[in-house]
């Protein structure tokens, strides 16, 4: 799929290249990249804070607090747990967003995604 992509971004723009995935790619979504072990997440209507484990999804930390988020692969490939990013650097592991999704920092995909940042504040 990638080469795929690598030749349709020679014609066209890549915006305008959509593919479906059935299942992520196990080395991008468990490599601990330049993102933080723990990091909080921030909920922008209320001000609540939770702690993002090493070992726990956004989805999972935001749960503890009983704030849920609509999820469906809990792989990154489905887009189901897109959330806005009002502040923070998310490290992004999914498979659905576009480059430029990825590149303006402003959603995320909670099932998977992590934090560059101590802080990551989403439009909840």
């Amino acid at each position: 799929m990638d080469r795929v992509v690598s030749v349709a971004e020679q014609h066209v723009p890549a915006e305008s290249i959509h593919l479906e995935r059935f299942a992520a790619d196990p080395t991008t979504t468990t490599v601990a990249a330049p993102a933080l072990d723990s990091f909080d997440v921030e909920i922008a209507s209320t001000g609540s804070r939770v702690r993002v484990s090493k070992n726990m999804s956004i989805v999972e930390a935001l749960a503890s607090i009983d704030i849920l988020v609509d999820t469906s692969c809990c792989e990154g490939v489905c887009g189901t747990c897109m959330v806005d990013v009002v502040s923070g650097e998310p490290e992004h592991r999914d498979h659905c967003l576009s480059k430029s999704e990825r590149a303006s920092g402003t959603i995320i995909c909670c099932c998977v995604s992590r934090s560059r940042s101590p802080v990551l504040v989403l439009d909840l």
